[in-house]
């Protein structure tokens, strides 16, 4: 039986997830809504489906609708995410889970007290070269951490306070998420330095960050629009434990393994965290696994930026 799919906000993020869930057996996408109608009719076009419309409750209140994707503007996600709990509809929803503290509590409380699933879009933790390096490395001492994006223009929405957040905000989550996944221990504390180097006003766009997670080891991150370097790419995670070594790189569709004796490099042919992404939810919306990121998760790592912005701010650590 498919799961019919709904999806609310029709830009490029929601393009990478439809096009993922056309390669999954069991996914029909059914409805469409945007700002813009003609965002929502170009998907019907493209996918297929019943329901295109500039009204995201005509998707979350459909009783052909099974599940809810979110990929809309950061600061519509939390009274999105309550209506479809209103409705105990299922969520998909894009990182970053919210860009303040309080949108992050409404978010938490809605999915509690409903009790509906949502998985947070995090498809870093989901690219089969990171589950080689965990495997490779089950407890590195040290992370070295690098996502960095060239640029983002001033209008471009990601990068406008109140509706982005800017690139911190937006991006750092999947930075901190995959450190938490990689380190398998919880943060305890966060350190950083940064502040506002590419943009006008005052928002935060550049930081590094240094973080201590409770089993003692500690990672470091350098997030922001300052420029990608073409040897690494965007994406680029180091891990050592004393002995071995392994850097994810080329926008993780690459890994570069020491064991202490010899090197071996690892390519995947293309990007497959927001494939194997999806087919995870699918496969936790029938109950086959339990879903393996959920509001926990985004919670954790917005919360983790915002910590490190706090340092900023304060010139102290941060307690987590």
């Amino acid at each position: 039986m498919s799961v019919r799919i709904g999806f609310i906000g029709c830009g490029a993020i929601a393009n990478e997830h439809a096009r993922a869930l056309a390669r999954l057996e069991g996914a029909e996408l059914v409805a469409w809504s945007d700002v813009e109608l003609a965002s929502a009719e170009r998907m019907r076009a493209a996918y297929g489906g019943r329901i295109a419309t500039t009204d995201p409750m005509r998707v979350i209140g459909d009783d052909g609708v099974d599940v809810v994707y979110i990929c809309t503007w950061h600061d519509s996600h939390a009274p999105l995410v309550e209506m479809a709990a209103e409705a105990r509809r299922p969520v998909v929803l894009e990182k970053p889970i919210a860009i303040s503290e309080r949108d992050c509590v409404r978010i938490a409380d809605a999915v509690e007290r409903s009790g509906i699933l949502l998985m947070m879009a995090l498809k870093l933790r989901f690219y089969p070269m990171v589950e080689r390096a965990r495997s490779f490395i089950e407890r590195p001492i040290i992370s070295i951490a690098q996502v960095m994006d060239n640029h983002w223009p001033d209008d471009y929405w990601a990068a406008r306070p109140v509706i982005g957040g800017g690139n911190v905000l937006s991006q750092g989550p999947h930075a901190m998420d995959l450190l938490v996944h990689l380190n398998r221990s919880e943060p305890v504390s966060i350190y950083a330095d940064g502040g506002t180097y590419t943009h006008e006003g005052t928002l935060v766009d550049n930081v590094v960050a240094t973080i201590r997670f409770a089993n003692g080891a500690i990672a470091s991150l350098a997030q922001g629009d300052s420029g990608t370097t073409p040897l690494v790419s965007k994406f680029s995670f180091q891990l050592a434990d004393g002995t071995r070594t392994v850097h994810l790189h080329d926008r993780l569709r690459a890994g570069t393994f020491f064991d202490g004796t010899s090197v071996e490099t690892l390519r995947d042919e293309e990007e497959l965290g927001m494939l194997e992404e999806n087919r995870a939810f699918l496969r936790a919306l029938r109950g086959e696994i339990p879903p393996p990121t959920t509001h926990l998760d985004g919670l954790r790592a917005t919360r983790m930026v915002l910590a490190a912005v706090e340092a900023i701010r304060t010139r102290s650590v941060q307690q987590l």
